[in-house]
């Protein structure tokens, strides 16, 4: 049994469609592909693709079958949730199975209330059959790989090595093309400074406090325009997650709507994102105080340092810690819709935006998506194939009481 060697065949299993509408979870998939594809051959496998390239990496499109057939050719599987099938069988397809756990999904469906108790559920079962079957477990941050070694403490089975991969950012941005803000929104004149929400507006976030703050701005700075992005995502649950029409509806009880504050009510194509940030002054991200704040890996806060657009953020978790101290970004506590304005008024002062601007352009080196992957190929070279030696108790259990748990909740009630 040897360990792998360049030129070994990987298969990534992308958790949504493939196209100009990226999400994070997505971004990611095709980044770390990307990365991979330096020493090995790397195919994309994705719901609804069709047959090419894509990247420079072949693209084949998703089912169980498919999925099985081309792991029989490839020597890994990497994905944010293996396939429980495919962990069950990853001794006999003669794989090694790599599972990212940079999304605290369990925690985002915690911000939901008691109607998630079962989602949760179901969620964590996933999670424990990933960390007890997987053969390399990824995160994004210290706080995560901290609580994934809890984890693995409880469950008292094989531990599969972990490896930190930070959320990363691609090469600097191309030259701005257009105004797309400006042309979208006849209410931002030429002269506007333009506050960038950019992402979707999640419940674990805090646009409640932004647009608070903004009423407060407006008051004594009209000329200081919010962008909420509010547009669709492509994938995901959008209705429970999403908080855009009790966004609009605070925002027009404090007169703000359609002056001060805005939402663009539509997906941005990843490709076109670099007008949007290159075109606003600032980037403004909150979020409430959740178990989900420190443990977040947000892409939206990586587009912020691939645009070198400064940024005013919630405290708490490791990527805006790291910004502050780096001085590109400024924190704030949650839930302050005072300190939010302040933070906002300092830094639209042109030395106080420039310096943080300064401070990015450094730091960006720190995250490009070819030095964050680095130790995702060391931990390649590292791990070694399972043999094909029949099933392991510990996955069979673990895989048993996963489909177990879809049936229950495919046969009761939701809950």
């Amino acid at each position: 049994m040897s360990s792998l060697r360049k030129g070994s065949r990987v298969l990534v299993l992308v958790p949504g469609a493939l196209g100009e509408r990226l999400s994070g979870p997505e971004i990611r998939s095709v980044r770390l592909a990307g990365a991979l594809s330096a020493e090995h051959e790397v195919t994309l496998m994705a719901a609804g693709a069709e047959r090419g390239r894509y990247e420079g990496m072949r693209v084949v499109p998703f089912s169980r079958w498919r999925l099985l057939r081309e792991a029989r050719r490839h020597d890994v599987l990497m994905a944010p949730t293996v396939p429980p099938f495919a962990l069950l069988l990853k001794r006999r397809l003669g794989i090694v199975a790599v599972s990212d756990q940079y999304d605290p999904v369990e925690l985002e469906l915690g911000t939901l209330g008691e109607g998630a108790t079962r989602a949760r559920a179901t969620a964590r079962a996933a999670r424990r059959l990933q960390l007890r079957c997987a053969d390399l477990v990824l995160c994004a941050g210290e706080r995560q790989r901290e609580l994934l070694e809890a984890e693995l403490d409880d469950l008292g089975d094989a531990r599969p090595p972990l490896c930190t991969v930070p959320f990363g950012i691609d090469g600097e941005p191309p030259p701005r093309t257009g105004s797309p803000l400006r042309e979208h929104f006849p209410q931002i004149a030429k002269e506007d400074r333009v506050v960038l929400w950019w992402g979707s507006l999640w419940r674990w976030l805090d646009a409640e406090t932004a647009i608070r703050a903004f009423a407060s701005i407006a008051l004594a700075h009209p000329e200081v325009k919010l962008v909420f992005t509010s547009g669709r995502p492509p994938n995901g649950d959008v209705e429970r997650h999403s908080v855009v029409s009790e966004a609009k509806e605070l925002a027009a009880r404090l007169g703000v709507l359609d002056r001060t504050v805005l939402f663009l009510d539509e997906w941005v194509p990843y490709e076109r994102r670099g007008d949007y940030l290159q075109e606003a002054d600032l980037g403004l991200t909150l979020h409430r105080d959740t178990d989900e704040a420190p443990l977040a890996a947000r892409a939206r806060y990586m587009d912020y340092l691939w645009a070198e657009l400064p940024c005013v953020l919630g405290r708490g978790d490791e990527t805006a810690a790291r910004f502050e101290s780096a001085g590109f970004a400024t924190l704030v506590e949650p839930g302050s819709p005072e300190a939010v304005a302040r933070a906002i008024r300092e830094l639209l002062r042109e030395r106080a935006g420039e310096r943080a601007r300064t401070a990015g352009q450094t730091l960006a080196d720190e995250f490009r998506w070819s030095r964050v992957a680095d130790s995702l190929l060391l931990s390649l070279r590292a791990v070694e194939p399972a043999a094909a030696t029949g099933d392991h108790p510990g996955e069979l259990r673990g895989t048993t009481s996963y489909y177990l748990r879809r049936l229950v909740d495919r046969v009761s009630p939701s809950a």
